[in-house]
């Protein structure tokens, strides 16, 4: 899964690049044309971790064999698609969780339909590239899974884009939680306890002043992104 994990990441780069307030708020008055920045971002990303396949034949959603390089246009003008559409576009406003979703589950669909099935498993592993999948991990609890929460609120109680401090605080501590999950043996229980009775206190204290949902539910996702890392990089899945 080489080709589709390498993708999966640069969707997840672009997406993380180009997400804050300020591009927020802009992508709500200007869909099509944040859309397309992001495009254009995830095209180059792409190219750059997808380069040793370019050459190769991909089997475009099995109607045609394009090589790499030209597959990525038409993944890239779906990508462009979907982030108008599902995700940024005022037709949606009132059901961000359910763009959200679509959306990615749009993209990741087009991805796996379009990557070159020969290299499917060249490392012998579904999960490939250990690098890959660390770093796709990281992003979707930092990131990913902070805009879902948003969303699920933004749907339920209206809320506004996150300020600063609670937005970069709790990508923080998730990240610190996903890594203390990631080290070898018992040790990560021990340290993924400590990180938990830490975070206990900093909400009981008022540092991170989010909602139960923001917090069990992050955290929950969290630990379990963070073991399945874990299997892969020890277990070699």
């Amino acid at each position: 899964m080489i080709v589709f994990w390498r993708l999966f990441l640069a969707y997840y780069l672009a997406d993380f690049a180009l997400y804050g307030k300020r591009f927020y708020s802009y992508g709500t008055s200007h869909p099509w044309k944040a859309a397309a920045a992001r495009g254009v971002l995830f095209f180059l990303l792409a190219l750059a971790l997808c380069w040793q396949y370019l050459n190769m034949q991909w089997s475009f959603f099995g109607l045609a064999h394009i090589r790499g390089w030209g597959a990525l246009f038409p993944i890239t003008a779906l990508y462009i698609f979907s982030d108008g559409w599902f995700k940024l576009s005022g037709a949606h406003k009132y059901h961000n969780t359910l763009s959200f979703v679509l959306h990615d589950l749009f993209n990741l669909l087009v991805l796996f339909l379009a990557v070159p099935f020969r290299a499917l498993y060249d490392m012998g592993s579904f999960f490939a590239e250990t690098w890959v999948i660390f770093f796709v991990g990281l992003l979707f609890v930092t990131k990913v899974l902070g805009n879902f929460i948003f969303c699920v609120e933004k749907d339920l109680y209206g809320r506004d884009f996150p300020t600063m401090d609670e937005h970069w605080i709790m990508m923080l501590m998730r990240a610190i939680f996903f890594l203390t999950g990631l080290l070898a043996g018992w040790r990560c229980l021990f340290f993924m306890s400590a990180c938990w009775v830490a975070v206990i206190y900093a909400r009981r204290i008022r540092l991170m002043d989010i909602s139960s949902f923001a917090f069990y539910f992050g955290f929950g996702v969290t630990c379990v992104v963070s073991w399945l890392v874990h299997w892969r990089v020890y277990l070699n899945w």
